[in-house]
């Protein structure tokens, strides 16, 4: 029987959409001018797919590899258009509005679709979806530039959303939108908040096996997830080839385990634990959930001109205390740095309390038991316990860094249970006994912290930065009494909200006040709450023109020198900058170092093993300022010139030094010495003669017939076209030669010609290529074809397409005919 159409049901939907984009450009107001926003992972994105870019924009085509940074590696995870997801045209829909209005809106409408799934009031859930985007976390990723996790975030919501229909007897509806949303949500590219987002559905199914088990219906749960396990296998085959090559390339990336056999106390299957958790979370910081100002905020904040640094400063030079104010060192916690503290506000805090009394058993439990485990996993190194227990113990859980972003679990569920807690406070059956009973002690949990923080500061510690030893003493001083004033003022705030909070609900109990005054006075204070604290992360300064934004570096003189010099794929070692912590180097050149949390494995052994040496040794020649000094260290950097360094940048106004003892693109050798293990490999790179000898793991050794080849002074091979993913040189022999190239060695996609022929090419040296050359005159071509872009695109074209039509025929099953629901195996 098909239902009969409501223009009256959708009012509120389309007043969403429309609330919705009016919050988001009023926060932005700046895109309405032209502006971008900047933020360092903006400009360093830029500075790493560069040539990525530069070769799409001009061949149509995906390059897969570049140059670029640390010698080489894949694109995959740096800018590759996966053209095989047909779903994209809806993530344009979802996401509506310049960027950074789209990933707002989609974080509002994402939280919206959630809630209404929960069967809360739509015009609740609209405000409700403020306390979930404007979150503290999600505007703090904006300002860093992380737009692939922030997308991921936007679709965590309607994930879970899909999942909640589907246990409400809305199978087919459910599991489209979880399949269609995670298919999205894999498509951004972030698979760390991927993998979270499936913790959170892991945990509320765990509760559902119990209660199924409980109450006799396991058949129906059984029938429910495999239906949703056929939609997600959609969304996984819908992005083939990004899932493929990701896949494939972690296996060789810092994500797995090393071979060397150093510091294996310190190892997992995955990320060592000392990398993975070098940004963890304080434990007493968890406080900032509740107070923003908790440990200062931002380790670049700013202060009005009350405060005593301003004070101090104004006192010599008002004009420039009015600018030291702007970039202060506020943070005091165990983080090294941070851009901000995780606030998910003390509004959502109080009602997310006052759920866990007045909310269904079914449904706060899993979503307390999220709450508390994303907490304490981002404690990490400072609950080692827990943290050593994941990473050895729970899969996947080993290949990410940065702990602390397991925050976004309770920064989901926490205003999950708190408008689920609003909604059955004004639309549930509470009595006012209950009622009273749980916001007294809502108020007492929530508002007694942040009294007794507001009362006594000093019990949170004694304000001190890391960092206030590299200060005078009198800045030192005003800046901890300004931190303290920070977290006073910020606790008696959050006191403020919790208490209108509560004056608006015992208003509506008390017949004071009508029900739709309260869900606009709630939207108002989330919005009044939360607003102010996301202008102290992200405001009108992260933003500047489109020109400047889209050329965020300038080339010095530097720089100018290399390019205007001949060649192809000359490497440059900038010791400006930051090495390994810094892409704006690759955006002129190839670089040997950038930044990425997933360079190769091998060339992470290498820069712990060697070429940090090489490095540090070459710093100490360049303060000698003596030509033949530098010149004789570079004659012994063997990993630097193995790599091809042609150029050490020490000045960005002044010519850089050429390294005439680079080996250039490829070079002859005449020795081979097997070695027994990586760790011997590694080794051997520092003593052996890298012009005329190689290393050859023993693992190989039947690949190469010969160990030695004739010494031909007159040999030649060199590079003559050159493509970040087709390399094409040209030989010139008498005799078989072994030939060693500066790149590389990545068999999942490279493959070698010679003469048009397919021949082999193995490791050598521990990460590069070597292959064996004919005598007479070749020309070599390497290609960068991976089967797992290219069959993965074909697979993803036909399984988004399967995807799209089990999407609108669960919808038109749903809206042309009675549900004829299944059993429910939720209560909201």
């Amino acid at each position: 029987m098909q239902r009969p159409f409501n223009f009256n049901k959708l009012i509120p939907h389309i007043s969403a959409i429309v609330i919705f984009l009016l919050i988001s450009f009023a926060y932005f107001p700046e895109v309405l001018d032209g502006k971008r926003l900047g933020g360092h992972d903006n400009a360093t994105f830029k500075g790493m797919s560069r040539e990525l870019s530069d070769y799409r924009e001009a061949t149509g085509e995906e390059a897969l590899w570049t140059n670029s940074m640390f010698g080489g590696m894949p694109g995959y995870m740096i800018s590759t258009t996966y053209k095989g997801n047909k779903l994209k045209f809806m993530d344009s829909l979802l996401q509506a509005g310049p960027r950074p209005v789209s990933f707002v809106f989609l974080y509002l409408i994402g939280f919206y679709i959630l809630l209404v799934s929960l069967r809360v009031n739509p015009w609740l859930a609209i405000a409700g979806a403020t306390a979930f985007a404007f979150s503290s976390y999600n505007f703090v990723i904006l300002a860093a530039g992380h737009n692939s996790k922030a997308i991921a975030i936007g679709y965590m919501a309607p994930v879970i959303a899909g999942v909640i229909l589907s246990f409400r007897g809305m199978r087919l509806l459910g599991a489209a939108v979880t399949g269609v949303a995670l298919a999205l949500q894999i498509r951004s590219g972030h698979p760390q908040i991927t993998y979270y987002t499936l913790m959170i559905i892991f945990i509320f199914g765990l509760t559902q096996l119990y209660f199924a088990i409980k109450e006799n219906y396991f058949k129906e749960l059984l029938i429910t997830v495999a239906i949703l396990l056929v939609a997600v296998g959609f969304s996984v085959t819908s992005n083939a080839a990004r899932l493929w090559t990701t896949m494939e390339y972690g296996k060789y990336t810092m994500r797995s385990p090393s071979e060397l056999t150093m510091e294996e106390d310190d190892k997992t299957s995955g990320l060592t634990k000392s990398y993975a958790t070098q940004w963890s979370y304080g434990v007493d910081e968890t406080f900032s959930l509740l107070i923003p100002g908790f440990k200062g905020g931002s380790s670049d904040g700013s202060l009005s001109e009350n405060s005593e640094t301003y004070r101090l400063f104004a006192k010599s030079n008002p004009a420039q205390a009015s600018e030291v104010i702007k970039h202060l060192p506020l943070y005091w916690g165990t983080q090294a740095s941070t851009m901000g503290n995780v606030y998910v506000g003390a509004i959502v805090v109080l009602l997310f309390v006052l759920g866990m009394f007045v909310v269904d058993h079914r449904i706060k439990w899993w979503l307390l038991v999220a709450s508390v485990l994303g907490i304490m996993l981002s404690w990490g190194k400072n609950f080692m316990f827990l943290t050593e227990f994941f990473m050895d113990h729970v899969p996947g859980y080993n290949k990410f860094r940065t702990v602390s972003m397991t925050l976004v679990l309770p920064a989901l569920t926490m205003p999950i249970l708190a408008i689920l807690a609003l909604n059955q406070v004004l639309f549930g059956e509470v009595s006012k006994k209950k009622l009273h009973y749980a916001l007294k002690w809502s108020v007492g949990i929530a508002g007694g912290i942040a009294l007794l923080f507001a009362l006594l500061p000093d019990m949170a510690g004694d304000f001190v930065s890391a960092r206030d030893s590299s200060y005078q003493q009198a800045l030192a001083d005003t800046l901890q009494a300004d931190r303290r004033s920070l977290l006073r003022t910020d606790a008696l705030r959050s006191l403020l909200f919790i208490g209108l909070t509560a004056g608006l609900i015992l208003l509506y109990k008390m017949e004071k006040m009508k029900m739709n005054l309260v869900i606009v006075g709630i939207a108002v204070l989330f919005l009044a709450d939360m607003w102010p604290v996301n202008k102290r992360y992200l405001n009108k300064e992260h933003f500047s023109s489109k020109r400047q934004a889209s050329q965020p570096f300038t080339p010095s003189a530097a720089d100018q020198f290399i390019m205007n010099e001949p060649g192809f794929n000359n490497r440059v070692l900038n010791l400006t900058v930051a090495m390994f912590q810094d892409a704006s180097t690759s955006f002129f050149h190839p670089s040997i170092g950038g930044y990425h949390g997933a360079k190769m494995r091998r060339y992470q052994d290498i820069i712990e093993t060697g070429m940090m040496a090489d490095i540090n040794a070459l710093f100490g020649a360049l303060q000698s300022q003596n030509y033949q000094t530098v010149d004789s260290t570079l004659a012994r950097t063997n990993v630097l010139n193995m790599i091809n360094t042609r150029y050490i940048l020490i000045n960005p106004e002044t010519q850089p030094i050429t390294n005439r003892h680079a080996r250039g693109n490829a070079w002859f050798v005449n020795q081979v010495k097997v070695v027994e293990n990586a760790d011997a490999d590694v080794a051997s790179l520092a003593t052996i003669d890298i012009s005329r000898e190689a290393t050859l793991d023993a693992r190989f050794e039947g690949l190469l017939e010969k160990r030695t080849f004739q010494n031909e002074p007159s040999a030649s091979i060199r590079l003559t076209d050159y493509q970040p993913n087709r390399m094409v040189y040209q030989s010139e022999t008498t005799a078989e030669q072994l030939a060693l190239f500066s790149e590389i060695y990545y068999d999942k996609g490279w493959q070698a010609y010679i003469d048009g022929e397919k021949a082999d090419h193995l490791r050598m040296d521990y990460m590069l290529r070597g292959m064996v050359i004919p005598g007479g005159s070749h020309e070599i071509v390497f290609e960068f074809h991976p089967r797992s872009y290219f069959l993965g695109t074909t697979v993803s074209v036909i399984s988004s397409l399967l995807l799209l039509l089990l999407f609108l025929g669960a919808v038109y099953l749903h809206y042309s005919k009675s549900e004829g629901d299944k059993r429910s195996l939720i209560t909201v």
